[in-house]
């Protein structure tokens, strides 16, 4: 009884640190989905999809500059004081969205939202700094599982609210729960016990040179998929990019003590799995926006499934969150098989359902379950990748490490769903004018393949993760 005791107080405080931090998370996602569901009165009310997209796009855009960012400034000066901070600013800009009928303050309020990309870095950071090292991966595969179900949830949440609403009431809802987050957190989660203001001073300029690296890089990415690559401004983006990209790298390699590390990078265990994240972005990554098109598509048109938007939502939806309740096993799997095993099986689990669908995809039922198959080989690669980043990285550059990783994979989803949606309309007007503007089957067909390609690839990189798992980096 007395050996129960100390187990069950490890346990408790584990669950004290943990649900905090997962409230925390589950707002960060939603933020970046309920939007989603708001697009068609967005776009209704501010006369275009090009102006309702920069809703979209300003969040990501900050999302991915400040999960290296500011997962850096919790390393050095605590992640909790850094998270509430991210928490807060988030809450602040959803206030913002929720009382303005502006487009540009509208903006900017989404924008600020996006600062709460930043709260997995550092959720991760404080669970490898407070957790003991048998528990991390649970500790990682319980953040990515609450992630996983709110972004799965969040388009129907969001469509519920735009259905009895409007739209601004989801950034009405978004701030009521930031601010329960906030206070879970502040209450939950103990102080930090260092912070190293030097640190941060050491190298200010490398750091804010990232963010024009990181920004103009998606820029890039998003102008060139509407206007072109040879489009003046995508071409500006790109010179900002890499101007920006070559200044931070020189910088970072020529202070003694870098704001953001590029040498972390390079460190085989975690190359290896920013690599793998790259190969998984690009394809499976994409299969919301590929099976939302494809489920509300006419089978007149010659492929789709012909379902309304609220269904076309479900198709993946239960198979998300089926995920996210197993990812606790995808983190005990690895601590027994070991990262590379688990990650090629998820790898060729998704290989095998999108070949299935490239032959399968008339009937609804049989979609839905290749979507599970796929899902759960995605979600055991997603919790994977982080598990290993996490026990490579050194102690006090976890955040950093875990925030570049965001920023890597949001880098690679832009680039993919400009791939998926170049191939998808270079397949369209095939069955006469009436249809022509939709995608064929055999667009839809090769793009499943693209898909299973993309995963056969990041089968092969997951030879390059450890074995198993190591303790983690002091």
């Amino acid at each position: 009884m007395t050996e129960a005791l100390p187990a069950r107080s490890e346990a408790s405080a584990f669950y004290r640190l943990i649900i905090p931090l997962m409230i925390a998370e589950v707002v960060a996602a939603l933020e970046l989905t309920m939007i989603y569901a708001a697009m068609r009165s967005l776009v209704a009310d501010f006369g275009g999809t090009s102006s309702a997209g920069w809703l979209v796009t300003s969040f990501m855009l900050s999302s991915a500059a400040g999960a290296a960012l500011f997962g850096r400034l919790g390393d050095l000066l605590g992640r909790r004081r850094i998270l509430l901070w991210v928490v807060a600013l988030s809450t602040v800009g959803s206030l913002i969205s929720s009382v303005t009928s502006d487009l540009g303050w509208l903006i900017t309020g989404r924008a600020m939202q996006g600062l709460a990309g930043a709260i997995i870095p550092l959720c991760f950071g404080l669970i490898r700094e407070r957790v003991a090292a048998d528990r991390v991966p649970l500790g990682i595969s319980l953040i990515a599982s609450s992630a996983s179900i709110a972004a799965a949830s969040g388009l129907v949440i969001g469509g519920l609210i735009v259905d009895y609403a409007d739209w601004s009431m989801i950034f009405k809802v978004s701030a009521a729960m930031g601010a329960i987050a906030f206070v879970a957190v502040l209450i939950h989660v103990a102080p930090d016990k260092r912070s190293n203001l030097g640190g941060v001073r050491d190298d200010l300029v490398g750091g804010l040179l990232f963010i024009p690296a990181a920004v103009g890089l998606l820029l890039a990415i998003d102008n060139g998929g509407h206007a072109g690559f040879t489009d003046p401004m995508t071409m500006v983006y790109a010179a900002v990019a890499i101007l920006s990209l070559i200044a931070w790298i020189w910088r970072e390699l020529s202070v003694e003590n870098p704001l953001i590390d590029v040498r972390l990078l390079a460190k085989p265990q975690i190359a290896w799995a920013n690599i793998l994240f790259v190969t998984i972005a690009l394809g499976v990554f994409q299969g919301g926006q590929i099976m939302a098109l494809f489920g509300q598509q006419s089978p007149a048109t010659g492929a789709g499934l012909g379902l309304s938007a609220t269904l076309a939502g479900f198709l993946l939806l239960p198979a998300n969150i089926l995920t996210g309740l197993i990812y606790p096993l995808v983190a005990r799997a690895n601590q027994n098989f070991g990262p590379r095993r688990v990650a090629t099986t998820g790898c060729l689990m998704v290989v095998a359902s999108f070949l299935a669908l490239v032959a399968w995809h008339e009937d609804i039922m049989t979609v839905m379950l290749l979507l599970v198959v796929q899902a759960v080989g995605l979600g055991i690669v997603y919790v994977t990748i982080p598990i290993v980043i996490v026990g490579a990285a050194p102690m006090d550059r976890v955040s950093e490490a875990t925030g570049m990783m965001a920023v890597i994979r949001s880098t690679a989803m832009a680039i993919g769903a400009q791939t998926v949606a170049t191939m998808l309309s270079r397949g369209g007007g095939h069955h006469g004018a009436s249809t022509g503007v939709f995608p064929t089957e055999a667009a839809y067909e090769n793009v499943f393949l693209f898909v299973a390609v993309t995963a056969l690839i990041g089968a092969l990189v997951a030879q390059r993760l450890p074995r198993s798992l190591a303790a983690p980096s002091q």
